[in-house]
C-alpha cells in the first residue's frame, strides 16, 4: 500500500501544482488563488468528522477503492476541459469542490487504514514510513510537474495523475487489513460526542489538535500560495517554481530522519512544543525571501517544521486511540487540511488589502500578510505549547 499510494500521490500532487499554476495564469491574486483552495477545502470542514464516523462503521478498503475511481473521474473530466479548450475558472472552482468531497473520505480511510496493517508497537515506525513518502512526493511531485508544465503545458499534468491511480488501485487488490467488527453501532450524534469527549479527557492530543488546527490556518495557508509568491515576489518560472515547492519536501525528509530516530514516548510532547515554535519563525521568515536562494532555505525549514509538528502529532494519535474511535479522532486532526485551503484566501486576501490600502506593490502586501501570519503562529505556540510540556505522564503516549 505504501508503494501503491506513493505514485499515486506524486500524481496528486502533478496535478495540484499544475492547478495552481493554471488559476495564477487566470487571476493573478491572493484572493482569487485562495478561493479554488477553499474550494476544495469546505467539504472537508463540512464533511469531514462524518467521513471519521463512516470510517470507523465501513469497510475501509472498499471506501478507498471507491474514492480513487472517483477521483480518476474527476481527473479526466478535467483534462477534457483543458484540452478542448473549455476551461474557465467558473469549472476550475466546481472540479476543486468535487475532489474535496472525494478526498475527505479518502484520507480518512487511508490514515486510519495504517494501524490494521502493522502491529502496535510498529506503527510509529509505519507513520515515519508514511512521512517518508510524503515527503517524496512533495519534492517529486513539485518537480515533475514543472518539468510537465515546460514541456506539454496543464494538460500533460492530468494525464500524468490519471496513469498514477492504476497503482495505487494494485496494492489496494492485494492488501488483507485486520478487521474489527462493530457489534454496537451508536447514533452518528453520540458518535461525534464520543470521539469528542476521549480527546477533551487527553490534554497531549487536545493541545496537539489545537496547534495544528491554529498553525494550518495562520501558517501551513502560506505553502498554498507558493505559486503566487514565486511568480510575484520572485519573478520565477515555471521549472523554478516547481523547484521551490520542491524544496519544501526536502526539508521535511531531512526532519522526517530526526523524527524517526526520536520517535519515543517519552520525546513525543517535546517534539510537539519544538516544533512547532521553529514552524512559527519559519513563516516568519518566508516574508523576508525576497531572493530566489533564500527563499529556498526558508521554504525547506518551513518544510521541516511543519513535518515534525504533524508527525509527533500523528504518532499521538494512533497510538493512543483505540481502533474504534480511531476515525472520528483522526478526522479531527484532519480538519486542519481545509483549514490550510481557508488560511490560503485569508492570507491571500489580506495581502491583497494591505497594497490597496497602503499603497503598496502586491508582492509587497502579500510578504505583510506572510508577516501576519507568522506571528499569530508564534503567539498560539508560546501559550498552547507549555501546555502540551507539561500534560501528566499518564496523558503521553
Amino acid at each position: 500500500m505504501w508503494a501503491g499510494f506513493l505514485l499515486s500521490h506524486v500524481g496528486d500532487s502533478v496535478q495540484l501544482h499544475a492547478q495552481a499554476w493554471l488559476v495564477t495564469s487566470m487571476t493573478r491574486t491572493g484572493a482569487g488563488t485562495g478561493a479554488v483552495v477553499v474550494a476544495q477545502a469546505v467539504p472537508r470542514l463540512l464533511l469531514g468528522l462524518f467521513a471519521g464516523v463512516a470510517v470507523d462503521r465501513f469497510d475501509k478498503r472498499k471506501v478507498l477503492v471507491f474514492t480513487q475511481l472517483a477521483a480518476l473521474a474527476q481527473t479526466l473530466v478535467f483534462f477534457w476541459l483543458v484540452r478542448s479548450g473549455r476551461i474557465t475558472y467558473s469549472l476550475v472552482i466546481a472540479l476543486a469542490f468535487s475532489l474535496g468531497v472525494i478526498d475527505t473520505l479518502n484520507l480518512n480511510a487511508r490514515i486510519t487504514l495504517l494501524p490494521t496493517l502493522v502491529p502496535k508497537p510498529m506503527i510509529a515506525r509505519a507513520i515515519a514510513l508514511q512521512a517518508l513518502g510524503v515527503n517524496v512526493v512533495q519534492i517529486s511531485g513539485p518537480s515533475l510537474a514543472g518539468v510537465i508544465i515546460g514541456e506539454w503545458d496543464v494538460a500533460g499534468c492530468l494525464v500524468a495523475n490519471a496513469i498514477t491511480f492504476g497503482f495505487a488501485l494494485a496494492s489496494l487488490a492485494v492488501i488483507r487489513p485486520t478487521t474489527h467488527e462493530i457489534k454496537d453501532s451508536p447514533s452518528v450524534r453520540e458518535a461525534l460526542r464520543e470521539g469528542f469527549a476521549f480527546v477533551r479527557a487527553r490534554p497531549l492530543l487536545m493541545g496537539g489538535i489545537a496547534l495544528a488546527w491554529l498553525h494550518g490556518f495562520f501558517g501551513v495557508s502560506v505553502v498554498r500560495l507558493y505559486a503566487l509568491f514565486a511568480r510575484s515576489v520572485l519573478h520565477a518560472d515555471g521549472r523554478r517554481y516547481g523547484l521551490l515547492a520542491a524544496c519544501g519536501g526536502l526539508g521535511a525528509i531531512l526532519a522526517s530522519v530526526l523524527v524517526t530516530a526520536r520517535a519515543r514516548a517519552s520525546t513525543l510532547r517535546r517534539n510537539i512544543a519544538y516544533a512547532s515554535a521553529f514552524f512559527s519563525l519559519a513563516v516568519l521568515s518566508l516574508a523576508a525571501a525576497t531572493t530566489y536562494p533564500v527563499a529556498i532555505a526558508v521554504v525547506m525549514a518551513l518544510g521541516a517544521g511543519q513535518m515534525a509538528f504533524r508527525s509527533a502529532v500523528s504518532t499521538a494519535i494512533q497510538t493512543e486511540t483505540p481502533d474504534r474511535l480511531r476515525g472520528r479522532v483522526m478526522s479531527l486532526l484532519t480538519l486542519d487540511f481545509s483549514l490550510w485551503s481557508f488560511g490560503a484566501l485569508a492570507i491571500g486576501a489580506l495581502g491583497d488589502g494591505i497594497a490597496h490600502a497602503a499603497g503598496l506593490s502586491g508582492p509587497q502586501g502579500l510578504r505583510w500578510a506572510f508577516v501576519a501570519g507568522g506571528v499569530v503562529c508564534a503567539i498560539c505556540a508560546a501559550v498552547i505549547a507549555p501546555k502540551v510540556l507539561r500534560a501528566k505522564s499518564s496523558d503521553a503516549v
